[in-house]
C-alpha cells in the first residue's frame, strides 16, 4: 500500500490505518531519538505520541496534502527531532531563568557583579569572533534590525541566511564561555 494511499485512508477515518503506522515506526522512533540524540525512552515515547498525534491532526484537518520524496518515516522523524530540540531549549531557557531567580542563592550585590562580569566577557568574545558574527550579532542585537534588514546590508540572499548565521554565532560564543 502506498503512502499516499495511506493518507486517503487516513482521512476517511480509518483508524486502523492509524494504528499500522504507529506500530509500523515506533521500534524505529524509539531507536533514532535514544541513541542519535541521547535521549530517555520514556520521553521518546512522549515524544512518538505527539508525533502520531500532531500527524493525525494535520492529515484530518487538510494541512497535509500528499506525501513528498522523502516519504512519511523522514517526516514523522522529522516532528519528532524538532518536537525534542524545541523542548530542550525551552528546559534550557527554564533552567537558567530558576538559576537567576533563586535569591536564597544571591548574596545582595553578587547578582549585579556576575551579571557584569559575564557580560564583559561575553562582550570580550564577541570582539574576538570576526565578522560576519561580529558584524550580524551587532546589527540584531545593538541596532535592532530584522533578519532580512540585515541580509540586504550585508549582501546575503534573504533573512533565513542571516538566522542561520547568528544561530552558529552564537553557539560558538556558547562554546567558548562555557
Amino acid at each position: 500500500m502506498s503512502e499516499n494511499s495511506l493518507i486517503s485512508d487516513l482521512r476517511n477515518g480509518d483508524q486502523k490505518t492509524l494504528e499500522k503506522i504507529y506500530s509500523d515506526y515506533r521500534t524505529g522512533f524509539l531507536a533514532f531519538l535514544t541513541t542519535t540524540h541521547n535521549c530517555s525512552t520514556e520521553v521518546a515515547i512522549d515524544i512518538y505520541q505527539y508525533v502520531i498525534l500532531s500527524f493525525y491532526e494535520n492529515v484530518v484537518d487538510g494541512n497535509f496534502v500528499e506525501m513528498s520524496e522523502a516519504g512519511l518515516k523522514t517526516y514523522l522523524f522529522s516532528i519528532g527531532k524538532n518536537k525534542l530540540l524545541g523542548d530542550l531549549r525551552k528546559r534550557s531557557k527554564l533552567s537558567l531563568l530558576e538559576a537567576y531567580s533563586d535569591d536564597a542563592l544571591i548574596e545582595e550585590g553578587s547578582l549585579e557583579t556576575t551579571i557584569n562580569e559575564r557580560y564583559d566577557e561575553v562582550s570580550d568574545v564577541i570582539s574576538n569572533l570576526g565578522n560576519p558574527c561580529k558584524r550580524i550579532l551587532e546589527l540584531f542585537y545593538f541596532n535592532k534590525l530584522s533578519t532580512d534588514e540585515i541580509a540586504k546590508i550585508m549582501g546575503y540572499n534573504n533573512g533565513n541566511t542571516v538566522k542561520n548565521l547568528k544561530y552558529k554565532c552564537i553557539q560558538r560564543i556558547k562554546k567558548i564561555v562555557s
